[in-house]
C-alpha cells in the first residue's frame, strides 16, 4: 500500500466542500436556531454542539467514504451513537430535529463529493435554509398571534 502526500484535486474538494459544510452549520445554528430561540441555554449547550458535530460528521463522512466498511463496524459505530445519546440528559424535540439537520446536512455535502456539483449542493443547502427559516419564522408569527388573542 503506497502512502499518498496529497492528491490536490481531494484536498481541493475537502476544503471547498468542508467550507460549504461549515457555512451552512453556521448560518442554521447562529442566524435560524439562535435567532428563533433566545435562551441561554440555547446559545451556551446547543451552538457549540451543532456546529462541533456537523464538524465531525462532515469529516467522518467524507473521509471515510472511500473505505468499505463491512456490517459489523457500521453496526458498532451505531451502537456508540446510541449509548451515548441515552446517556445525555433529555433534550427537547425542537432541539433534537435541528441536531438532526446537522448531521444530516452534514452528511449529504461529505457523500456528495464525486456525486454532486457544487451548485446542486448549494441549491440543496439553500433550500433546507430557506425551509428551516420560513418554518421558524410561521411558527413564531403563528405563536405570537395565538399568545396575545
Amino acid at each position: 500500500m503506497e502512502l499518498i502526500f496529497a492528491d490536490n484535486q481531494d484536498l481541493t474538494d475537502l476544503i471547498l466542500i468542508l467550507l460549504i459544510n461549515i457555512f451552512v452549520v453556521f448560518v442554521i445554528s447562529k442566524f435560524i436556531y439562535l435567532k428563533f430561540n433566545k435562551s441561554k441555554k440555547a446559545l451556551n449547550d446547543f451552538f457549540f454542539t451543532y456546529n462541533s458535530a456537523g464538524l465531525i460528521t462532515f469529516l467522518l463522512c467524507f473521509l471515510l467514504s472511500n473505505v468499505k466498511l463491512d456490517l459489523g463496524f457500521a453496526l458498532g459505530l451505531f451502537a456508540m451513537f446510541a449509548i451515548i445519546r441515552f446517556r445525555t440528559e433529555t433534550i427537547k424535540v425542537k432541539e433534537m430535529t435541528y441536531f438532526f439537520v446537522i448531521i444530516g446536512v452534514s452528511a449529504i455535502n461529505a457523500l456528495s463529493n464525486h456525486n454532486a456539483s457544487i451548485m446542486e449542493l448549494v441549491v440543496a443547502n439553500g433550500s433546507i435554509l430557506l425551509t428551516l427559516y420560513i418554518l421558524e419564522y410561521t411558527i413564531g408569527r403563528s405563536s405570537t398571534e395565538s399568545s396575545t388573542k
